[in-house]
């Protein structure tokens, strides 16, 4: 069984300089790098659009921009730990929905209870036919 060693040594370094020197291969490594350049635009365009979806700050976001600008993998990913957990009209709606509720229960205490009306029954015997 060969060692690690030996299989190092008969590695012609030369052929890998040449494979990587091929047309085809700086092809494909330009579109890599052309790949992970939009999907870091992209980044910068929905951490854009989300932090002015969930936060009324201009500071925080100037923050979680540049951020993501600066550090494309790790500051979507503290852009993820630090953003709001709702947006603004998901808040705004749980507000109203709550003071909808509060006035519908202040409303039910300030109404006077009915109080219960029975109704008896009046069972009138038939006239005799004589």
């Amino acid at each position: 069984m060969p060692d690690i060693n030996s299989l190092l040594t008969n590695i012609d370094l030369n052929a890998i300089v040449n494979f990587a020197s091929t047309p085809s291969f700086k092809n494909i490594g330009l579109g890599a790098l052309i790949y992970a350049g939009l999907l870091w635009l992209s980044t910068i365009v929905w951490v854009t659009r989300d932090a002015i979806n969930r936060s009324d700050s201009i500071i925080f976001q100037v923050i979680s921009i540049f951020l993501n600008i600066a550090f494309p993998v790790l500051g979507v990913l503290l852009y993820l730990i630090i953003r709001p957990s709702k947006t603004t009209t998901e808040r705004y709606y749980e507000e109203l929905e709550h003071k909808l509720i509060m006035e519908n229960i202040e409303k039910k205490k300030t109404v006077r209870p009915r109080r219960k009306v029975t109704i008896k029954k009046i069972s009138k015997k038939p006239a005799k036919v004589k």
